[in-house]
């Protein structure tokens, strides 16, 4: 990932630019509110966050504020699967769905997914044995109520685009009637939103809808619902945010930890979290951390820049940073994910 600053015209625009009448913003939610029901969608390859995403999603299962109901990897990396279900095991929800692409696909190296899976229980084994993914999803969200999961994207966008093109078979509906009829919206970390009109001319990079580009212009441009996006800008360059350093005190056989010495080989250090403020959002909302510009929709070209346009509404939003008097709650969103990933299991 690049670590190049936000150019000093762009910072002062941000800076000065009032908030205008789409932003909006909301308490946190309430606590007595049924948990959120979540696929998560993740490469778990190329960097560690994908390891603090999962955490922060099963501690808030633990929490009784997320229901997990499956979670799939974008990446076609054959241990990546494994890692995800030996974490899964680990927080005690050995039996998740796990699915994996099995087509067209991405696989990209990994510093730590052999590792752990090779190291904690797990029952998957490499991605042979590992069903696709669009399958996965078609399985699992039949069973759901209507309008009622959240997916959670913090990777490729190649198992989305799958699913939308998922045929109807027999009696079992395609993919794009499925998310028509159950899907709640779609929280996408991708894209950078600098700006008004926010673009993107990937000057900080933007790797999961980079690497599969023709899977994430597709799902982009053709999901039928809701999607919100988080901006690198949110969690990672130029946000600042980090987190990591403090799994230091967890012991040894926690696979979370373990995963961040083997990508800083050795001991766990700080990282951004970029991932895990999707999940975050994705299960407990805006809260007092941010905004949501709720007006016009990410025009998302084939190379993968974007602007922000006004011209029509089809639902989609961005999050925006929340300042109170003049300052962002940065530390505050910090403090919340590393409690979450430093809170033990629960099973």
């Amino acid at each position: 990932m690049m670590n190049r600053s936000l150019p000093a015209v762009l910072v002062v625009a941000l800076l000065i630019c009032p908030l205008p009448a789409s932003f909006v913003a909301t308490d946190q939610p309430d606590a007595d509110r049924e948990p959120v029901r979540v696929i998560f969608d993740t490469d778990m390859d190329t960097d560690c966050d994908d390891l603090g995403a999962l955490a922060v999603l099963h501690a808030l299962a633990d929490l009784g504020e997320a229901e997990i109901l499956a979670t799939v990897v974008s990446s076609k990396n054959a241990w990546s699967p494994a890692c995800v279900a030996a974490v899964n095991a680990f927080y005690g929800r050995p039996d998740l769905p796990v699915g994996q692409p099995k087509g067209a696909g991405a696989d990209k190296p990994s510093r730590y997914a052999r590792q752990i899976a090779e190291r904690f229980p797990q029952q998957l084994g490499t991605g042979e044995r590992v069903p696709d993914a669009a399958e996965v999803y078609r399985r699992v969200l039949s069973d759901q109520p209507d309008g009622s999961v959240v997916i959670v994207t913090v990777g490729y966008l190649t198992n989305l685009a799958d699913l939308l093109r998922l045929p109807a078979d027999g009696d079992r509906p395609s993919g794009m009637a499925l998310v028509r009829q159950k899907v709640k919206r779609w929280v996408c970390m991708g894209g950078n939103f600098v700006g008004r009109p926010a673009a993107d001319d990937l000057a900080l990079g933007n790797n999961n809808f980079t690497i599969d580009s023709a899977a994430a212009l597709y799902a982009v441009r053709n999901w039928p619902g809701s999607i919100v996006f988080v901006g690198r800008e949110i969690g990672s360059v130029p946000s600042g945010l980090r987190v990591g350093a403090r799994l230091n005190e967890l012991p040894d056989d926690h696979p979370v930890r373990f995963g961040y010495a083997q990508y800083f080989d050795g001991q766990p250090r700080d990282r951004h979290v970029a991932d895990q403020t999707t999940v975050l959002f994705a299960v407990r909302g805006l809260g007092s951390f941010w905004d949501q510009e709720t007006s016009g929709y990410m025009d998302l070209s084939p190379d993968m820049t974007l602007r922000w346009r006004y011209d029509r509404n089809p639902g989609h939003s961005y999050l925006l940073k929340r300042k109170e008097e003049g300052k962002t709650m940065d530390r505050e969103v910090e403090q919340a994910i590393e409690a979450l990933m430093l809170q033990r299991p629960k099973r």
